[in-house]
């Protein structure tokens, strides 16, 4: 028994000897949903039996029989079902080759945090309704540019491009083509203005914040210790929901 140890001792450190585990990204959630972390494995020569493990009260793990020389990714998932923003415990890497009477294992500390984001509840909002009806009326009319609105008295320092010619040939007046541009306009998401109770608000507000990014549209959002100020974009959105995700948690 003493030789068997020692050559699973042996076999164990060399089957996990040149494995290069490597963070790749976080994919975040929508509570209920668990967020996951990709991580990218690679071997210098074919590594079998490797377990990526996160802790808490039930483990998660991710199993890996074979890892060859080609890089392949592995999605763990993480243990957090509500609503907030979590930093990261250390993931422990361990191989229980061959013979599962010895375990080679080592840890990696992630240095940055996952946010679960709340439950998306869709609600009606009039204003984001009327900005989406704008802009697909600019787009329609002017290609995607602005809106005529008024025309007003021409100044000298006016140039001529805007000059509405078939009104000057009725009334021999100089009126210039005022328009509103939609893709400007700034529509707010106010944390105020949602119904229900907290949950229920950052829901209602998720939806919007979704809805907006899906329409393209610019917004801003209100929370009660928080302003974000007007934009638009993924990079955005994402923002907002951290944003939203945080909301009476310590990391405000």
């Amino acid at each position: 028994m003493f030789v068997i140890i020692i050559f699973a001792l042996l076999l164990g450190y060399s089957n996990a000897k040149g494995l290069t585990v490597s963070f790749k990204y976080a994919i975040e959630s929508y509570a209920p949903q668990p967020p996951q972390l990709v991580w990218l494995i690679k071997a210098n020569d074919t590594c079998q039996s490797i377990t990526l493990s996160y802790p808490n009260n039930f483990e998660h793990t991710c199993y890996i029989a074979n890892v060859k020389t080609d890089a392949i990714q592995c999605q763990l998932s993480l243990p957090y079902l509500n609503r907030g923003r979590y930093s990261l415990k250390p993931i422990k890497i361990a191989s229980n080759y061959p013979f599962g009477l010895v375990s080679v294992w080592s840890y990696i500390q992630p240095s940055h945090a996952v946010y679960v984001y709340p439950s998306i509840i869709k609600t009606l909002n009039q204003q984001l309704s009327q900005m989406t009806a704008n802009d697909d009326e600019g787009a329609e009319k002017h290609q995607g540019d602005d809106e005529f609105e008024s025309l007003i008295t021409h100044l000298p320092e006016m140039g001529l491009q805007r000059i509405s010619w078939k009104h000057y040939a009725k009334t021999q007046q100089l009126l210039v083509k005022q328009f509103s541009d939609f893709k400007s306009a700034e529509t707010q998401f106010d944390f105020n203005l949602m119904t229900g109770d907290t949950e229920q608000r950052l829901g209602q507000l998720c939806y919007l914040v979704c809805q907006a990014f899906e329409s393209d549209i610019k917004y801003s959002l209100k929370l009660p210790n928080k302003v974000i100020e007007n934009g638009s974009g993924k990079f955005h959105q994402q923002r907002c929901l951290q944003a939203l995700s945080s909301v009476g948690t310590d990391y405000e």
